[in-house]
């Protein structure tokens, strides 16, 4: 009987070092979400700039939850068209990194972010970015990858909270107006001309 009491304690205080020692593997924050292919065929639901910054409200997700799945929202594919204000190719996960705000003339502060994984995710992604590139001259973008003059573009992919911005909302961009700013369509899965 002491035995049997003994090794129950045993295994009550190894199953939580254990638990411990099955880290999250992901090289970036959520990246699996990120780079998810799975969510392409859904039909996508049309939505605007200006309801995704005043309607949508934040998760509770932080820089703690690197490997947490997609919930609510983000298990939805939607389309936006918005103007591409600025442009960044060269993101150290390897996204194109978007910035589109309403209308042409709407601050840049009040913008929402896109992302493009690269093509090695998925050939997706690949022609997502042609199809940008076919769009706006990725060769003409100023020092921080402004665009001038901006470009009207269409974007479909899946909603993504990226709360690893929930305390450092300063760190996203120039999409800085609000918690709601820290939506995005991530992964980015098709890109269009405004139809």
């Amino acid at each position: 009987m002491a035995r049997l009491v003994v090794a129950c304690v045993s295994w009550l205080v190894l199953v939580p070092v254990a638990a411990r020692g099955q880290a999250c593997a992901e090289p970036h924050y959520r990246w699996s979400e990120k780079v998810d292919t799975t969510l392409q065929a859904r039909p996508p639901t049309p939505a605007d700039i200006a309801a995704i910054l005043t309607d949508w409200a934040p998760l509770s997700l932080t820089s703690k939850d690197r490997c947490a799945p997609r919930v609510g929202r983000e298990d939805s594919v939607f389309t936006v068209v918005g103007w591409v204000r600025r442009l960044k190719l060269h993101e150290a996960d390897g996204d194109w990194h978007i910035e589109l705000t309403e209308a042409r003339d709407t601050p840049v502060r009040s913008c929402i972010i896109v992302e493009i994984p690269a093509e090695r995710y998925g050939v997706v992604y690949g022609r997502a970015r042609a199809a940008l590139a076919a769009l706006v001259d990725t060769t003409q973008l100023g020092p921080a990858g402004d665009l001038q003059p901006s470009v009207r573009v269409q974007f479909t992919g899946a909603a993504f909270f990226d709360g690893f911005h929930q305390q450092q909302a300063s760190q996203h961009g120039r999409c800085n107006s609000s918690l709601r700013a820290l939506w995005e369509l991530h992964p980015v899965y098709t890109v269009t001309p405004p139809g």
